[in-house]
C-alpha cells in the first residue's frame, strides 16, 4: 500500500493514501489532492503519477522547486520506498514497501526466485539472484572451462602488475566480451567518493563501437547491487519484479543481465559494479557465468583499492617534498646569524613543531646605529600560520624602518594586518629597540609574553613590561595605540624573549613548563645571553622528554657585556 507520510509541516504525522487514482497534485490550491498551505508553495507545485505500476514525481515549474532525498528534481523522477520529498518547509516520506522474495536453492548456493502473479497461478522462474558475497575467496575454478580459467588467470596477472587502471579497465572489458560471447554491453561503474549517490561509468563497452556513445545503464540495478553488496543475475530484467518495471531498464532495452559488486575489503561495502547485459531475449547468462564475473570483480576491487592507496602515497610524498621546500623558504626569512654589536652578545633558537611553523624573530638594523629585536607568534600552526608569518616578517621590517619609534611601528603593523583581512588569525608580537649609545631598550608589547631581564647586580629576574603596558595582539582591534616602555641595561644584564611554546611545553603527566618555570631557570645562576638561552632551551627539552612537541619554540636573548 503506497502512501505519503507527513514528517514536517502543519499536518505532521498525517498519512495520505496513494491507492485510489493515478495522479496526486501537491500545492497550495484547496482542490489539490495534497494541500500544503504555505505562501512559499506554488498553487500547483508538484504532481505524483502512477505509471505502469510505479510512482513518479514531477515538479510543475514551481517558484521554489521540489527535492527528493535533498536533490532538486528537474525531470520526472521515480519514487522508491522511504524517499524523502521536500517542498519548501514541508517534508514527506514516500512509503511503498517492496514485496518479499521467497528463498530457494539453485546450483548449490542460496538464491532468490521472484514469484510472478500470472492468470493461471503458475510461478515464473525467469529470474534468479545469487546471494554469494562478492568478497568471498571461494571461487570454484574447477567448475569453469579451460578458456574461462585462462581468462581469470590473465586478468589477475594484469591487475597485479599495474596501478594505471584507466588503461587496464578497458582491457578487462574487452576480455569480458571474449569470454561472455552473449554480452552486448559491459559497464564498469564506480560511486563518486564525495557523493556516493552519484554513479560514474569508468568503462562503457559495446559490441558495436558506434553505439558506445549512446549506451546507458540502469541505476536501479546498479544501486541494488551496491547496496546489498551481492551479485545479481536476471534472465529477463524487463520482466523482473525486483526492478519494478524500471523505466531505465526499458529505455536501455536490457534483457538478460548480471551485475557483480566491487566491495572494500575492510568494510564489505560496495563502491562500484561490473555489469554485463544483453539486448537479445535469446541470449542469457547462467549462474556459472555469474561466478566467473564475481571472481573478476573481486580481483578488480582489490586492484582499485591498491591503486587508490598508491595514489595516496604518491600524493603524500609530493606533499612532504613541498613541505620540505616550504621549510627551506621559511628559514630564509629568519636571520642567518646573530648581529655583531660592540659591547653586546646575542642568542637565537627556532624550532617548529611541524615542517613549517608560525613563530618569527628578526634582528633589524636601524640608523643610529640602533637595533630592533622582534619576536612574533602567529595563532595556529602549519601552512596558514607560515604564510602569515612571512607577511609579518616583511611588514615588520618596513614599519620599523619607516616609523619614528617602536610604538608607532607596531601601530602601523597592526593596521596592515587589519587591511589584510585575517579575520580568524592574529599575531602576538614584541619588539625591543636597543640603543647601544645609551644602553637603553624600548619595549612595545602586542599581546605577547613580557620580556624577562636578568639583572647581574642582584642575580634576580624582572619583567621588562607590565601587563598594563601590553596591548592587543596584531589583527584583533583596529586603531588602538601601543605603549612604549624604556629600561636601561647595566653591565652584565641580559634580556630573554620567547614564545608560548616554552611555557606551554608539557611533560608525560600533561604538566606545562609555565611562566614560573622560565623565570626560575633564567634566575638560577650567573647568565649572559648565550648561557641564558641555552639553559632555557635545555630545561624545556628535559621537562618534555619523551613527549611530542605541540607548538613552535622560539627564544631570542641579548645582553650587555660585563665591564
Amino acid at each position: 500500500m503506497a502512501s505519503l507520510q507527513v514528517v514536517k509541516g502543519s499536518n505532521k504525522g498525517a498519512e495520505v493514501s496513494l491507492e485510489k487514482g493515478d495522479k496526486w497534485v501537491m500545492g497550495r490550491n484547496a482542490d489539490c489532492q495534497v494541500v500544503i498551505n504555505l505562501p512559499s508553495v506554488s498553487r500547483e507545485h508538484a504532481i505524483i503519477r502512477l505509471m505502469q505500476g510505479k510512482f513518479f514525481i514531477e515538479d510543475l515549474k514551481s517558484r521554489n522547486g521540489t527535492t527528493v532525498n535533498n536533490a532538486e528534481i528537474k525531470v520526472r523522477t521515480e519514487l522508491n520506498h522511504n524517499d524523502q520529498i521536500k517542498i519548501c518547509d514541508s517534508l514527506f516520506t514516500f512509503v511503498c514497501p517492496p514485496k518479499p522474495a521467497l528463498p530457494k536453492e539453485i546450483f548449490g548456493h542460496v538464491v532468490e526466485d521472484e514469484v510472478a502473479d500470472t492468470d493461471d497461478g503458475e510461478e515464473s522462474s525467469s529470474t534468479v539472484e545469487a546471494t554469494i558475497a562478492s568478497g568471498s575467496k571461494q571461487v570454484l575454478l574447477e567448475m569453469q572451462s579451460s578458456e574461462k580459467l585462462a581468462f581469470l588467470v590473465e586478468v589477475t596477472s594484469d591487475l597485479t602488475q599495474t596501478f594505471d587502471l584507466d588503461k587496464l579497465l578497458p582491457k578487462i572489458a574487452d576480455s569480458l566480451f571474449q569470454v561472455f560471447r552473449q554480452a552486448d554491453r559491459a559497464f564498469i561503474i564506480l560511486a563518486d567518493e564525495d557523493n556516493p549517490n552519484k554513479l560514474i561509468p569508468k568503462v562503457i563497452k559495446t559490441r558495436r563501437a558506434q553505439e558506445e556513445s549512446m549506451a546507458r545503464f540502469s541505476r536501479r540495478i546498479v544501486q541494488q547491487c551496491m547496496e546489498t553488496a551481492q551479485a545479481l543475475l536476471s534472465e529477463d530484467a524487463s520482466a523482473d519484479k525486483r526492478f519494478d518495471l524500471s523505466q531505465s531498464i526499458a529505455d536501455c532495452r536490457i534483457r538478460s543481465v548480471m551485475c557483480a559488486p566491487l566491495t572494500m575489503r575492510s568494510t564489505g561495502k560496495g563502491f562500484g559494479v561490473i555489469q554485463l547485459d544483453t539486448q537479445d531475449r535469446h541470449k542469457k547468462f547462467t549462474a556459472e557465468d555469474l561466478k566467473l564475473l564475481m571472481a573478476v570483480a573481486g580481483q578488480a576491487a582489490i586492484a582499485l583499492e591498491n591503486a587508490k592507496l598508491h595514489d595516496n602515497l604518491v600524493a603524500r610524498a609530493g606533499l612532504e617534498r613541498d613541505l620540505r621546500l616550504a621549510h627551506q623558504v621559511q628559514m630564509s626569512f629568519l636571520p642567518k646569524k646573530p648581529p655583531v654589536l660592540e659591547g653586546y652578545e646575542f642568542f637565537a633558537h627556532y624550532e617548529s613543531a611541524q615542517e613549517i611553523g608560525g613563530d618569527y624573530y628578526d634582528f633589524i638594523p636601524l640608523p643610529g646605529p640602533r637595533l630592533g629585536i622582534a619576536l612574533g607568534d602567529v595563532a595556529g600552526k602549519g601552512v596558514p600560520a607560515a604564510l602569515l608569518m612571512a607577511k609579518v616578517s616583511s611588514e615588520a621590517r618596513f614599519c620599523m624602518l619607516t616609523e619614528k619609534g617602536p610604538a608607532e611601528a607596531v601601530f602601523r603593523l597592526n593596521a596592515l594586518m587589519q587591511e589584510a583581512g585575517m579575520l580568524d588569525r592574529f599575531v602576538t608580537f614584541a619588539v625591543g629597540l636597543l640603543d647601544p649609545s645609551t644602553h637603553q631598550v624600548t619595549f612595545v608589547n602586542a599581546g605577547h609574553l613580557p620580556p624577562l631581564i636578568y639583572r647581574a647586580a642582584t642575580g634576580k629576574v624582572e619583567e621588562g613590561t607590565s601587563l598594563d603596558a601590553s596591548g592587543f595582539p596584531l589583527g584583533v582591534a583596529e586603531g588602538i595605540p601601543y605603549e612604549a616602555v624604556t629600561v636601561e641595561l647595566g653591565p652584565g644584564d641580559s634580556v630573554a624573549l620567547f614564545t608560548d611554546g616554552i611555557t606551554e611545553a608539557k611533560n608525560k603527566q600533561e604538566v606545562e613548563f609555565q611562566w614560573e618555570g622560565a623565570r626560575a631557570v633564567l634566575g638560577s645562576g650567573v647568565s649572559n645571553a648565550q648561557v641564558m638561552g641555552q639553559r632555557l632551551v635545555a630545561a624545556v627539552r628535559q621537562h618534555a622528554l619523551g613527549c611530542k612537541q605541540h607548538d613552535d619554540i622560539t627564544v631570542v636573548c641579548f645582553g650587555r657585556a660585563p665591564e
